[in-house]
């Protein structure tokens, strides 16, 4: 069984008060193009949704719009990403999940992922236990020190920059989150709790299509893709 957890309980901080889940873009909400790449994907079996409590309503009327099906849960987000992502990892337990399981971590705010970045990332996870998609670094990359003077240039063909799903399985996902929250310790991302065990996540090339809407012109960018 394969489960997505898409996360979509953030404050869209850096939108200039935009709430950017339910930004329209051509006549539909950004987060109606998250959760239909994965409702339309053969492999996901079911959707989880993490929201914000004030936006539970908006959610379920979505749903019942446009029809999805595979949505099995909408849950209360955390306060941090972690701590939402964790609580998908719980409801995923209680819908069946178990080991050999793969578990999907999606932004809500990344709505152009492909058909096929979603199945090569699984097919990774299936093999390597953790996957990632992660985008190329396209330019040079520096180093600096304290007083902003470059110390090193890095070797960009080394740099990619994360982008999701990042799959996990699942009995691997429950120990990471396990520990990291024993520890007091918030990663950036899910994979890097994994990371945190001495386990090494695979990467899967992304397209450059594939970003987290963040800011406002991020925004322009995605209607011109769809």
């Amino acid at each position: 069984m394969n489960i997505a957890i898409i996360l979509a309980a953030g404050d869209s901080e850096r939108m200039r008060k935009i709430n950017k889940i339910f930004y329209r873009i051509k006549g539909k909400p950004l987060i109606f193009y998250t959760i239909e790449a994965f409702e339309k994907h053969p492999q996901v079996d079911g959707i989880i949704l993490l929201a914000k409590a004030s936006n539970s309503k908006k959610f379920f009327s979505l749903i019942k719009k446009y029809g999805f099906k595979k949505i099995k849960l909408v849950a209360k987000g955390g306060k941090e990403r972690q701590d939402s992502a964790f609580t998908g990892l719980k409801a995923a337990e209680k819908l069946g999940a178990k080991s050999g399981d793969l578990i999907l971590f999606h932004n809500g705010a990344n709505p152009l992922v492909s058909q096929n970045e979603i199945t090569d990332v699984i097919r990774a996870a299936k093999k390597y236990k953790v996957a990632l998609v992660a985008q190329p670094t396209r330019d040079t990359i520096k180093e600096r020190d304290k007083n902003g003077f470059v110390t090193r240039t890095i070797g960009r063909e080394k740099i990619f920059l994360a982008q999701t799903p990042q799959v996990i399985e699942y009995t691997l996902a429950k120990r990471a989150f396990e520990e990291a929250f024993a520890e007091k310790f918030y990663g950036t991302d899910d994979v890097s709790l994994v990371e945190k065990l001495g386990v090494k996540p695979k990467i899967v090339p992304a397209s450059f299509k594939n970003i987290k809407v963040t800011y406002p012109e991020d925004l322009k960018f995605v209607e011109n893709q769809l």
